[in-house]
């Protein structure tokens, strides 16, 4: 009953899925309908059946985003007008030259059929007519049928669907003779606002699935440098997303077998279930993708790795590297495909690994610990905010379309119909930047045609001469305009309006508006002009005028009087080559000049006097030994001045010895303190010479013998005559200090 089960819900998928989008019943109403992407058809001849109509764009084959295609209609043969056989003769116009396009009628057949056989008859595209009044829809390509599959990869036209009437009306020219002319526009089917594009990419991480998925997984392989280099480049803004559907009808069953084989499918209790993976281990081969995969992995293995590489992307976005994803994508592909196993094959162990080795190559690029918590438990039976999102986003809203098909591709919002392969859709996605604003890439010549050539003449725009030397038709992606080139201006002036510009051009004299960046001299040429330079100069740059000889760029090279400039060859690296400079020489008798080597003094001879420098030499030390000697005295004179104002000092309060006896013929001459206190001290030390008496207890001694000596005399010395005291005590003390340390110096040579 499993087997049965889900046999039935994965034919209904296969079946219905790129017709309906898969989603919750009570989301019906509110789902957004399916948009068409449309292109622009006009009937420019004859006049009787000119008008504007819309064409729906194909979904395979190569549709001319951003361009147009201007063709004569022709119908097959008489029979063969719905094309679903090889034609029996070739298509062609009736005017030489003239790209053809196929009228074919809708029914019997495939689109892609009709469309593929047309291109083998020399069709340049294919319009088919619907064969019933409705309205526009999408030509897809069947993914259920593999020889269909082979015939859409040869498909290299565009091609589209219009409205029956539309469709009769060109038919009906036809038969009566006319020759019918129309253009097909590509131009806005795919908005371009800035000069940035924003584009999704709907796909499966399942490789395994069949010609469908496998498809997808070489565009990845193939693709992802250029997405890389534009994502980094900020060119555009890339986003994956992975289409799902919701496996709700378990909840009304009471068959628990059967709510088995929707969570093998599915993962978070059947809330988010992969089209392209089998249910079972065997019904694998009947899934969405064409069928006949290698080896389809279940359901819920798919959508895990699904979660993963949203998780991945969502974390490389926030960081501004969503380019991240594509490194991640192809390498993925490589290295884990259905048919491995383990870190080597489908699932959690090799996508960590993968993840891991991205980390490590740039630098921390993927954080696996935040995407492992934003995968979470995929067993848990709680909706996930991340895989909501996918879900609102894949069933559309007022603002946007549903998206129904896998593989699909948004670009601006708006959905790319045709080939899955590299130049196709790098063709639409540089259709998305405003014109001017595209880079590089997309105006090579294997994404789009240049229109500006002699072979068109330059698309009427103004040009100098036949040739071509300069013309004013600039190349778009778009196609082209005319635009004076730069160094002219449009005559008609800065109000020139579409039909005007560019259609005459004059030459701009920049000489004479002063606009040039000569540095010297400025010689007006058409479309620009040059600089030149005056003798003894030479252009650097073409702008910019150096000097290459002194001699002859100035009068004398610059040389002041008594010198001559002589041009000697010396190298210069700064330009690469040998250049002549210039230099200055004197006349005999005279030198350069030290400060300024283009100036000549007199040469002096030694002999002949002292030179400044020598004198001012000599006076500085003759003022620094007088200083010294002057400084030498003043000390010397000073202390002089002191011992004598000491000992006046003294004589006139130190008490006059009254123990002489009675009778002397004079008195003693007054004591002189320090003498005295000198000889006693000198006779007490000289007493002990192996005296270690400490040097603090000796100037204690000398200060008690004066007070002794104050006190025995009756008289109490005054403040300031004891304070000379002891400074003059303290000089004697380091003196003594002095001998003591030389004495004892020599005791212990000795």
């Amino acid at each position: 009953m499993m087997k049965s089960f889900a046999s039935s819900t994965l034919n209904l998928i296969f079946c219905f899925f790129v017709i309906i989008n898969i989603i919750n019943v009570d989301d019906v109403s509110d789902a957004a309908d399916f948009n068409v992407q449309t292109g622009s058809l006009k009937i420019t001849s004859p006049e009787a059946i000119r008008q504007t109509a819309d064409s729906a764009i194909g979904d395979f084959g190569v549709p001319l985003y951003g361009a147009t295609l201007v063709g004569e209609v022709v119908v097959p043969p008489t029979g063969e007008e719905r094309g679903c056989a090889p034609l029996s003769k070739q298509l062609v116009a009736t005017s030489p030259n003239m790209p053809v396009i196929a009228l074919l009628t809708r029914g019997d057949c495939f689109f892609v059929e009709k469309v593929h056989n047309a291109q083998q008859a020399g069709a340049a595209a294919a319009i088919i007519m619907d064969n019933v009044d409705e309205g526009l829809l999408t030509m897809a390509n069947p993914v259920d049928n593999p020889s269909v599959d082979i015939i859409a990869e040869k498909v290299v036209i565009p091609s589209a669907l219009v409205a029956k009437s539309v469709g009769e009306a060109m038919r009906g020219a036809l038969k009566e003779g006319s020759r019918v002319v129309a253009e097909m526009d590509w131009k806005e089917s795919i908005s371009h606002p800035d000069d940035r594009v924003e584009y999704e990419f709907w796909t499966t991480s399942n490789d395994g699935c069949g010609p469908n998925c496998e498809r997808q997984a070489a565009f990845k392989r193939d693709f992802a440098e250029k997405a890389i280099k534009f994502d980094q480049g900020k060119h555009t803004l890339s986003t994956p997303h992975f289409l799902m559907w919701h496996c709700t009808n378990h909840e009304s069953t009471s068959s628990t077998t059967d709510k088995e084989g929707c969570y093998s499918q599915c993962i978070r209790g059947g809330r988010y279930c992969d089209p392209t993976a089998s249910s079972d281990e065997q019904s694998r081969s009947e899934v969405m993708g064409g069928g006949g995969g290698i080896k389809p992995v279940l359901g819920r293995e798919v959508m895990a790795e699904n979660l993963r590489q949203l998780c991945l992307h969502r974390n490389a976005a926030q960081n501004g590297q969503s380019w991240v994803w594509w490194e991640y994508a192809s390498r993925y592909v490589d290295e884990c495909p259905a048919t491995g196993s383990g870190s080597r094959g489908f699932g959690r162990d090799c996508s960590l690994r993968v993840m891991d080795d991205i980390s490590r190559e740039f630098r921390g690029a993927i954080d696996l610990q935040k995407i492992e918590s934003c995968v979470g438990d995929v067993d848990e039976d709680l909706p996930h905010p991340l895989l909501d999102e996918e879900s609102k986003l894949q069933a559309g809203s007022t603002q946007r379309t549903k998206v129904i098909l896998l593989p699909t591709i948004m670009i601006n919002e708006r959905q790319y119909r045709g080939r899955l392969d590299v130049q196709s859709v790098m063709h639409g996605l540089c259709a998305g930047f405003d014109e001017s604003t595209e880079p590089a890439a997309c105006l090579s010549s294997v994404i789009e045609r240049n229109e500006c050539t002699r072979d068109n003449d330059f698309g009427g725009c103004w040009k100098s001469d036949s040739a071509g030397t300069f013309h004013a038709c600039l190349d778009t992606f778009r196609g082209y305009r005319c635009e004076c080139p730069s160094g002219f201006r449009d005559a008609a002036g800065e109000s020139a309006d579409l039909e005007t510009k560019g259609k005459s051009c004059r030459d701009i004299d920049e000489c004479a508006e002063g606009t040039h960046e000569c540095d010297q001299t400025c010689e007006n040429t058409v479309g620009s002009y040059r600089c030149l330079c005056a003798p003894g100069y030479r252009l650097v740059l073409d702008r910019a005028c150096f000097v290459s000889d002194m001699c002859k760029a100035f009068p004398n090279g610059g040389c002041g009087a008594h010198a001559t400039c002589i041009s000697d060859p010396v190298e210069d690296k700064r330009f690469d080559g040998r250049e002549a400079d210039g230099r200055c020489q004197c006349d005999d008798g005279y030198v350069l000049d030290p400060h300024n080597i283009k100036m000549c003094i007199k040469e002096h001879k030694f002999h002949e006097g002292i030179s400044i420098g020598m004198f001012v030499l000599g006076s500085i030390v003759v003022v620094l030994l007088l200083a010294t000697i002057g400084y030498s005295l003043y000390k010397w004179r000073l202390r002089q001045h002191m011992d004598a104002e000491i000992r006046q000092v003294l004589s006139q309060y130190m008490p006059l010895d009254t123990t002489a006896a009675a009778g002397a013929a004079a008195p003693a001459p007054p004591r002189e303190f320090g003498d005295e206190f000198t000889r006693d001290f000198n006779d007490s030390y000289h007493e002990d010479d192996t005296s270690t008496m400490p040097l603090g207890e000796i100037r204690a001694s000398k200060k008690a013998a004066v007070e002794e000596e104050e006190q025995r005399d009756g008289n109490t010395t005054n403040a300031v005559v004891h304070d000379m005291a002891v400074v003059r005590f303290a000089e004697e003390d380091d003196d003594d200090d002095k001998d003591n340390q030389d004495r004892r110096g020599g005791t212990t040579a000795n």
